[in-house]
């Protein structure tokens, strides 16, 4: 609970606050019939508002209707960047309008101080990355839970975990700042020690995760991607962003190989903050990755001034790129706890849902169900499926995201050129766009002659006509939903199978 004297307080404390409107008055010190005002909610969501509510206005399409609706929801206050005055009636100007520079920045203060401040109660670690997020926080977490018990929770882009042994579906990389320090309210109280978390650009340019420091900042790699105008406007606006992570934490591991490694090791040693490296046997880095086949490589350390971690580890989540994933879990786990001997174990015990999972029947049938959907995570599952199944067609279910990120259609476009056979072009999450243009643009810049492209928009039919082509010794590869059940639609969730439920459906299906 806060009073309004202790949240404009706050604002003030931290550079935000312009002034506080009742009754169409404005003030800059709050009165002191409202300065006594109690808040015991906190919500962005007018349908989500009781008596004690202090509600945010916030989004580019805010409607003040949102407002008057809280209002009259019984919410003591609201936050905002704009002036509603006008848009209210008499009676629901009463209700103090705090006005603020930044309204994002605002609710992460807020929420932070509302919960207790819960991140110092918590070895926070953030993983940022253009890809290998999800999965190098499940690896941390399961070596971390292997070493210390149900201690350890997570937030990801598949799930969140707050009680160390249950998990819920996630609809964001990094949940918005309101929800993202009530969860580590609710990890605290349920004992967790350690928390490992996914940490997008968006997260950063959104002020997500404004005021919260690390005490492990991992980056694992950076490659030209979410750059739309929804997004990131340009490549160095997306790497400035996910470089926050690097002034936000107190240890910084970074990956040797990645691009702008110099840059960024350069951001990290004038911050003064203590940087750790780790990278394939081919780089110079601190923790070296031997890759061998069938999920085994191999792990040495060559700097003396940190804890020695050596030998032969296994993941069971197949694909070449998951050796360096391993190892920045592996790296990060190794500051936290001297003995690493049992590190191996629970890196071979991570599955990751929807991430590089194989289904299969006694047919003959086999299909991989993964969240990959950029360019590098694309070629390298396309890789390893080639690989592991050189005899038969790669098959692959596909589209990409509406309204951001055009250029992953290229991409898409490129890998499918490179290793697919046939490509079945449907719908991802279509937000506001006709899915028809979405695989019409990727089609474009699919250029190898010899693969068949298919276009057929209604997901869950794009699947079963995959299943119905396949033949023995074929593989069929299902991109970017994963075990999701849902679609984003016109501004909504819509129901949705999943890629792995539907799959494990025709798998039986067809099975002989």
């Amino acid at each position: 609970m806060l009073t309004l004297k202790e949240i404009t307080d706050l604002l003030k404390e931290n550079g935000l606050y312009k002034e506080i409107i009742i009754d169409g008055d404005w003030y800059y010190t709050v009165p002191e019939k409202a300065a006594r005002a109690e808040v015991t909610d906190l919500s962005y969501d007018s349908r989500k508002v009781s008596d004690g509510t202090l509600f945010f206005c916030k989004g580019l399409k805010f409607n003040p209707e949102y407002l008057a609706s809280a209002i009259k929801e019984g919410a003591t206050a609201a936050i905002s960047e704009l002036v509603y005055t006008d848009k209210l009636d008499q009676e629901a100007q009463s209700t103090p309008q705090i006005i603020v520079t930044d309204v994002q920045k605002a609710m992460a203060v807020i929420a932070r101080h509302f919960y207790g401040c819960p991140d110092e109660k918590l070895e926070l670690i953030g993983f940022t990355g253009t890809k290998g997020k999800t999965t190098s926080v499940y690896f941390t977490r399961h070596i971390l839970a292997h070493e210390f018990g149900p201690v350890v929770g997570q937030f990801s882009s598949i799930d969140e975990c707050v009680d160390g042994k249950n998990f819920i579906e996630a609809h964001l990389t990094t949940p918005e700042s309101l929800d993202l320090f009530r969860m580590m309210k609710e990890a605290v109280d349920n004992g967790m020690k350690y928390l490992a978390m996914e940490v997008s650009s968006q997260a950063y340019k959104k002020s997500r995760v404004y005021g919260l420091h690390f005490n492990i900042g991992v980056f694992l790699n950076i490659s030209p991607d979410h750059i739309s105008p929804v997004e990131h406007p340009t490549f160095d606006d997306y790497l400035w962003c996910k470089s926050q992570i690097i002034v936000n934490s107190d240890t910084v591991i970074l990956n040797r190989d990645m691009d702008y490694y110099e840059l960024l090791a350069q951001k990290a040693h004038e911050l003064g903050k203590k940087l750790i490296t780790f990278g394939s046997d081919e780089s110079d880095a601190d923790y070296r990755y031997h890759g061998k086949d069938h999920g085994y490589f191999d792990v040495s350390t060559h700097n003396d001034n940190l804890p020695k971690v050596t030998g032969e580890f296994r993941v069971m989540i197949p694909g070449h790129f998951n050796y360096s994933n391993a190892l920045a879990a592996i790296t990060v786990s190794a500051q936290l706890k001297d003995d690493t001997s049992d590190f191996a174990q629970g890196l071979k015990e991570t599955k990751v849902p929807g991430r590089m999972e194989f289904l299969k029947n006694n047919a003959g049938m086999v299909a991989c169900v993964d969240y990959a959907h950029n360019y590098l995570s694309l070629s390298e599952s396309f890789k390893f499926m080639k690989h592991e199944y050189p005899d038969g067609r790669l098959i692959v279910v596909i589209g990409a995201a509406g309204g951001k990120a055009e250029s992953r259609r290229k991409d898409v476009g490129r890998a499918l050129s490179e290793y697919a056979d046939v490509a079945i072009l449907t719908s991802e999450d279509n937000f506001f766009e006709d899915p028809h243009h979405i695989d019409e643009t990727i089609k474009e810049h699919i250029t190898n002659p010899n693969v068949k492209v298919i276009i057929n928009v209604d997901r869950v039919a794009a699947i079963k006509q995959a299943f119905e082509m396949a033949k023995p010794g074929d593989a069929m590869f299902m991109a970017a939903k994963g075990r999701e059940q849902f679609m984003h639609e016109k501004g909504r969730d819509i129901p949705y199978v999943g890629d792995y439920q539907l799959s494990q459906k025709l798998m039986k299906e067809y099975d002989k």
